[in-house]
């Protein structure tokens, strides 16, 4: 459930959100090695910023950062030249802080204004870059937010340049996703564990500990480490789509110092990984209608044609059984999948704003040119064109939700009838949604807890946004959230598109403003449309 969408098949299929900020990229951060200048956290780690923490935490919590100009690979039109980053280092295991430390990198936007402290953000993911998100501020937290709080985006730890993990090279992803869709009607679901087990050990055969140590609760406690650096006595905290998860899960294990937190697009902490598939399904499928309905009506020469909403659906799975049932070749030479396809059809779904560019890319491949799909397809792996992976994203989203939703003793049997609701509730996307449980089942790590309600008691109030169309977090997702936590209002979106705050609409920025700004929650009830 990040900002670009999951693996289709080749992963645990909960699909994600389109990053936005991903277009621009950092090569990383500067390390605070010579020639830095170390600053002490802005309110100073001590007092009450550290009360009560554990004894053998302290030496974390109490750690200077050094900041320093982030380093681009190349140049980043529109990247702000105040932005700095940081490292600050955690224990990789918080059951053993005495053992192994690793890294996670902050990127921070000063306030443009009085500083009121910091605002930490997560785009989404698992797996999306908070660092990557900073390079498009402007979009992700509005004017009036940046003026009153330093802006702090970080990759959770195995994230990117937090220490990220490593699994495939290039050429190998090129090879993993030009591979066939899983077949159960041919294929062992053997096979799904098998690869995916393959692919764990490569993990942490280059990346060590920290492939076991992705879940989000162990994220949400560097969180707190991040609080103290930063010189704050609470957390106050934007969450996106899986980042609602992470800020959820925060003030699970710190209610004390949960302060504001906006979590948009919630994720029911409860859901099994199937029942989570099977509202997505349905999700995306609502939303690739009211793309055709809006493509017939107001598009000149539509990609699916005139008539109605059902013919326009069956020209999309057309198109994608056709490249199921012949080899397709992209302008680069790479064979075009169904599974690429699909990727590049559900990008765009994401936002009402880029129904256009799936228009055009749907005529394009009408007349034999996949470019486009593929293009959006890649950049949901965070391939560039010239065939380099910018990020761990695909993996590293395996990583986290193996460790987060058990698979054990899912069935065989219970998976196939599963993929079978899959195909009635989403006969377009359905076909490639299924067998997550088996691809966590073949990953070589073990989730370290069982699946349990947030309920946050004792936190300040939180806000959570729902949409009432949003593919990736169901609506219902963020009304089961409010419902398990303590202290929280919902504000209801009425559209269609995954999250509200950057979608443009002001009823939902102002109320995202008073919250942050003021601690005004809206009242029960309230709906922006």
């Amino acid at each position: 459930m990040s900002r670009c969408p999951a693996r289709l098949r080749h992963a645990p299929s909960r699909a994600a959100a389109l990053l936005a900020a991903a277009a621009l990229l950092l090569t990383g951060c500067s390390s605070p090695g010579s020639g830095a200048t170390a600053e002490a956290p802005s309110g100073g780690a001590s007092g009450a910023v550290v009360d009560g923490v554990p004894a053998e935490l302290e030496g974390y919590y109490t750690q200077t950062v050094a900041w320093e100009d982030c380093e681009f690979e190349r140049a980043a039109a529109g990247a702000d030249e105040d932005l700095q980053c940081a490292e600050v280092e955690v224990p990789l295991d918080y059951d053993d802080p005495a053992g192994e430390s690793t890294t996670v990198v902050m990127a921070r936007l000063p306030a443009g204004g009085e500083s009121r402290g910091s605002l930490l953000l997560n785009p989404g993911g698992p797996g999306a870059s908070g660092v990557d998100a900073m390079l498009d501020a402007e979009y992700m937290v509005t004017g009036d937010v940046r003026d009153a709080y330093d802006v702090v985006g970080f990759d959770p730890r195995g994230v990117g340049r937090s220490a990220g993990i490593e699994c495939l090279d290039d050429a190998e992803l090129d090879a993993w996703r030009a591979e066939p869709a899983f077949d159960p009607d041919a294929q062992p679901v053997d096979d799904v564990r098998e690869q995916y087990q393959e692919i764990g050990e490569r993990c942490v055969q280059n990346s060590g500990g920290i492939v076991a140590e992705m879940d989000t609760a162990s994220a949400a406690r560097d969180m707190d480490v991040l609080r103290a650096v930063l010189g704050e006595e609470k957390t106050h905290y934007l969450g996106f789509s899986y980042g609602t998860h992470l800020g959820a899960a925060y003030a699970e294990l710190f209610p004390q110092r949960a302060g504001r937190l906006v979590l948009d697009g919630g994720v029911d902490p409860t859901l099994s990984n199937m029942d989570a598939t099977t509202d997505q399904a349905a999700g995306f499928e609502d939303n690739l209608r009211h793309w055709v309905e809006v493509c017939q009506r107001e598009y000149r020469d539509c990609a699916v044609g005139d008539g109605t909403v059902d013919q326009g659906v069956a020209r999309v799975q057309e198109l994608i059984g056709s490249v199921e049932e012949q080899d397709v070749t992209g302008p680069d030479g790479r064979p075009v999948t169904a599974t690429n396809v699909v990727e590049g059809i559900l990008s765009p779904l994401y936002s009402t704003s880029t129904y256009p560019a799936l228009d055009e890319a749907l005529k394009k491949a009408g007349e034999g040119d996949y470019s486009m799909l593929m293009s959006l397809s890649d950049a949901t792996h965070g391939r560039g064109p010239g065939g380099e992976y910018a990020n761990n994203t695909t993996l590293a989203f395996t990583a986290v939700t193996c460790l987060d939703r058990s698979a054990e003793g899912v069935t065989d049997e219970q998976m196939d009838r599963h993929q079978e609701e899959l195909e009635e509730v989403a006969p377009t996307f359905g076909p490639y949604l299924g067998y997550g449980e088996a691809a966590c089942q073949g990953w070589p790590v073990d989730p370290p807890a069982e699946q349990a309600p947030i309920d946050a008691e004792g936190s300040d109030p939180l806000l959570v946004i729902g949409t009432t169309h949003d593919p990736a977090t169901p609506y219902e997702w963020s009304r089961a959230l409010v419902d398990q936590l303590d202290s929280a209002a919902l504000l209801t979106h009425d559209s269609y598109g995954h999250t509200a705050y950057t979608s443009g609409n002001r009823c939902v920025q102002d109320a995202v403003e008073a919250y942050l700004l003021d601690g005004e929650l809206p009242a029960e009830g309230t709906t922006c449309s």
